[in-house]
């Protein structure tokens, strides 16, 4: 029928699916502003601590062409005037069709779950003062955007907000807990 209209069929935009899994690990600096302010890394307040963190991903389904859904865990050491750990585990969803020319395809990504920490640090730990809160299991959001050379698109950098949140109360008495801004690389198998 397509062919009648003189449209392609659906095979010509068929592809090989791509890999499922991904292995990542990140590097990066908290801020000391909320979620919507802690985006702009030129123009974001920074405290003195840090984060880095290793993950793994594994993708379940393709809804959509280029739409992949599926799961994320990882550890995370935070530090600099203090020392914490942090474990997360969220649902993630991820777009790969934006293509940038022919060399570079440009992925964004959102991660939300749930983030336990053993204790706050920074401005989390100034946060959960003021609001007499308990960060130590907040919800996880992790909006991203990553990019990929399509000659190596196994291995992709990408940068990340690493954010813990009691969404406005609804957990451990928490607003805002922690932003951190951060970079890392992925590798999908």
């Amino acid at each position: 029928m397509l062919a009648v209209l003189g449209l392609p069929s659906v095979s010509a935009f068929a592809q090989e699916p791509g890999p499922d899994e991904a292995i990542f690990v990140f590097a990066g600096r908290y801020t000391d502003a909320y979620f919507d302010r802690s985006f702009m890394p030129l123009s974001a307040s920074y405290e003195d601590n840090f984060v880095l963190g290793a993950g793994y991903q594994k993708f379940f389904a393709e809804p959509l062409p280029d739409w992949h859904l599926g799961a994320e865990v990882g550890a995370a050491f935070r530090g600099g005037m203090d020392v914490s750990g942090e474990l997360w585990a969220g649902a993630v969803a991820r777009y790969d069709g934006f293509h940038l020319g022919e060399n570079l395809r440009i992925s964004p990504s959102f991660t939300f779950g749930l983030s336990a920490i053993t204790n706050p640090i920074g401005k989390e730990a100034r946060r959960a003062e003021q609001r007499r809160g308990d960060p130590s299991v907040l919800f996880f959001l992790a909006p991203e955007i990553s990019f990929a050379s399509l000659d190596h698109p196994d291995t992709e950098l990408f940068v990340r907000l690493h954010h813990r949140s009691g969404a406005w109360g609804t957990l451990g008495g928490m607003g805002d807990g922690a932003n951190a801004q951060v970079i890392g690389i992925r590798h999908r198998f």
